[in-house]
């Protein structure tokens, strides 16, 4: 009888894992959508005479309801994970697994690294070319 719970209790976790990969896709693809759909309106707008309006409210709409499909999937994930920690497969205590990914909270990082660093060179700039119109001042007056 053991052996058939632990049988049970792999394909159970095999069958969440599986859940949780599928939704990671399905998030992959909403927020490739959410790029690309509002670009075709936008390029459908611009290439066609109709009303640019009609194109605004599909954008609009477009965007709400990709935000909503994302919500739902991200909650779904979110309360299979719950379901998990009721039922004691999962810690109580361990944190609800991401659908997003490492590699993006990563790139998050380094975009946000890049920004401060560029904010610093552009400060850097500005004294120098402080530094350099004063100096100019100074020979003018001369």
């Amino acid at each position: 009888m053991g052996k058939e719970k632990e049988i049970v209790y792999e394909k159970f976790m095999d069958l969440q894992q599986q859940v949780h990969q599928r939704n990671q896709k399905k998030i992959k693809v909403g927020l490739k959508v959410n790029i690309l759909l509002p670009l075709v309106f936008l390029v459908i707008s611009f290439i066609t005479d109709r009303s640019k309006l009609v194109f605004l409210v599909l954008w609009i709409v477009s965007l709400f309801g990709i935000a909503f499909y994302l919500l739902y999937v991200e909650y779904m994930d979110f309360e299979l994970q719950e379901q998990l920690k009721e039922l004691g497969i999962m810690e109580k205590e361990a944190e609800a697994q991401a659908l997003i990914g490492e590699e993006v909270i990563q790139s998050i990082d380094e975009i946000n690294n890049a920004k401060n660093e560029m904010v610093k060179d552009i400060k850097d700039l500005r004294k120098e070319i402080k530094t350099d119109i004063q100096s100019m001042g100074d020979k003018l007056k001369r």
